[in-house]
């Protein structure tokens, strides 16, 4: 999987994972995958720069978290493209207003697509999945729907 931290424009830090099986610990991409709602409690969600990611550790919302998954989709493409990270990154620009309930722009928040990288791809890794977080190390805790910050 690729995560992009997209701080106030839209720029994408690669981030790299499940390069070989040995990081998926015996875990399945079927594991790996998000569901909305989700709540991470991995602060490397929120951090910018490069990090490997495998199983995010998901947590009840109510609890402090680092992120929230706010959509997710599977990739329709016949073969990996590296055009799959702005594909990952537009989708989540795009769902980020419906979900927090003002504009990117507008928001104090920010977002991290997760998407799959060549080698997760060969694993039958399809899934975008983003997540709204705060600045690197910020918790909230509860649902960030409808906050309108």
């Amino acid at each position: 999987m690729r995560v992009s931290f997209a701080p106030i424009a839209i720029m994408a830090l690669a981030v790299s994972a499940l390069s070989g099986c040995s990081l998926l610990g015996g875990a399945t991409v079927e594991e790996l995958q998000l569901s909305v709602g989700e709540c991470i409690s991995d602060p490397s969600v929120a951090d910018e720069g490069n990090q490997e990611v495998g199983e995010l550790p998901v947590i009840d919302c109510a609890e402090p978290h680092f992120g929230e998954v706010y959509h997710t989709e599977n990739v329709t493409d016949e073969e990996f493209s590296a055009d799959i990270v702005t594909q990952a990154d537009d989708a989540c620009y795009e769902e980020f207003e419906g979900f927090i309930g003002v504009a990117y722009e507008e928001s104090e928040y920010y977002f991290s697509a997760i998407s799959p990288t060549s080698a997760s791809w060969d694993l039958g890794d399809r899934q975008i999945a983003c997540l709204v977080v705060g600045g690197t190390g910020e918790e909230f805790t509860g649902s960030l729907e409808g906050a309108a910050a």
